[in-house]
């Protein structure tokens, strides 16, 4: 498809906020295997005077539209010429890349985040786009622009890079097979991570000096924020989660999250963090972006599914090699047979990583890759 009138617009009011999620919404709608957020969530998220998280990154939204056009033979004195194209517009611009800029301040090394960056396989576009974060960012003391991220990294990080033929998990970060290629000509791959695949079988044996108790999902906000915070060590320079970011990811993460908390002497040393994956019926429902697909969405994510997430999980450096993390894993297997899950999607994790080497050590697979790319200038 071929595109005329190249422009990009930027949202900043409540309906301008609104235009561009319905106009980012619909770069992968045709995408039988994209998982789109839900999207109520995504509103309210964009939203700063609701997100305390998202008003401190100065969040800029802008997207590239075009008109599209078709090619027509141009009439010479003897006749039509079949080699000059002429562009002919249809009537109404369509949405071509979207992204959200954000600029943590609690980084000092001068770089921002490409945040839910979605691109049509068009090269103008992409470089529209692109050029315009740069000339933004640069201008605000920015010399360097990592992403793709979502509004926090920790809710997904990455493009993926294959597999594109295996349906995403829930809250795994997807994208058509064409854009590693467009962000290649630009930006530069960096850190490399993978999701983790499990068959869920006959709990290990495993035993620990910990007391496993059920998890409540908030306190990772709280008390438990320095579990999180070690669940969540990187190489990408991403700043550890404070409240804030924590209280930010739990409500993006949705509903049935659970888990279990390892105590020594009462003190919290570990944790996993689990759910359903629901992403087939998310993609049916197209992220409840109806309302009476949303309705359905909510009863549909009470009832059983075949296969669940484990997003987080850790022991605290000083409590580590003593077992509890095979406590845990044991204990996030037993959960998993009682959901009536039969396959575990965990992570994603950084090859090499620690986490890498425990999944690896216990059976799970790494199947989809994920690269970040950056660009300094």
């Amino acid at each position: 498809m071929a595109y005329i009138n190249y422009r990009i617009q930027t949202a900043e009011s409540g309906w301008e906020r609104r235009e561009f999620v319905r106009n980012w919404w619909q770069i992968y709608r045709g995408d039988p295997s994209w998982t789109p957020p839900h999207f109520k969530r995504l509103l309210h998220a964009l939203d700063a005077r609701r997100n305390p998280h998202l008003a401190r990154l100065d969040p800029r939204l802008a997207y590239v539209e075009a008109l599209p056009a078709r090619g027509r033979r141009v009439s010479t004195p003897h006749g039509p010429d079949p080699f000059m194209p002429q562009p002919v517009a249809m009537t109404l611009e369509v949405p071509l890349a979207g992204v959200v800029m954000l600029r943590d301040p609690r980084r000092r090394d001068k770089t921002a985040y490409l945040a839910l960056y979605a691109g049509a396989n068009d090269v103008e576009a992409t470089e529209r786009l692109l050029y315009y974060a740069v000339e933004q960012l640069a201008a605000d003391g920015c010399r360097r622009m990592l992403g793709p991220v979502g509004l926090s990294p920790y809710a997904a990080a990455g493009a993926l890079e294959d597999c594109w033929d295996a349906p995403p998990a829930l809250h795994a970060p997807y994208n058509p097979p064409y854009l590693p290629e467009l962000l290649g000509r630009k930006l530069r791959a960096r850190v490399d991570s993978r999701l983790w695949h499990l068959e869920v079988g006959a709990p290990p044996p495993a035993t620990g000096p910990a007391t496993l108790t059920p998890l409540a999902p908030a306190r990772l906000a709280g008390d438990l924020l320095p579990l999180l915070q070690a669940a969540t060590e990187n190489r990408a320079g991403f700043a550890p989660p404070d409240a804030e970011e924590a209280a930010f990811l739990l409500r993006w993460l949705g509903p049935n999250l659970g888990g279990w908390v390892a105590q020594v002497n009462e003190r919290p040393v570990g944790f996993v963090l689990l759910q359903a994956d629901t992403a087939v019926s998310v993609r049916r429902a197209n992220g409840g972006r109806r309302w009476p697909w949303r309705l359905w969405l909510a009863a549909r994510e009470r009832r059983p599914v075949a296969r669940g997430r484990l997003l987080f999980g850790a022991t605290l450096p000083d409590w580590r090699g003593q077992g509890i993390g095979g406590q845990l894993w044991a204990q996030a297997l037993r959960s998993a047979q009682a959901a009536g899950w039969r396959q575990l999607a965990i992570g994603p994790a950084a090859l090499g990583s620690a986490a890498a080497a425990f999944l690896e050590k216990r059976g799970a697979q790494p199947r989809q890759s994920y690269a970040l790319y950056d660009w300094s200038f």
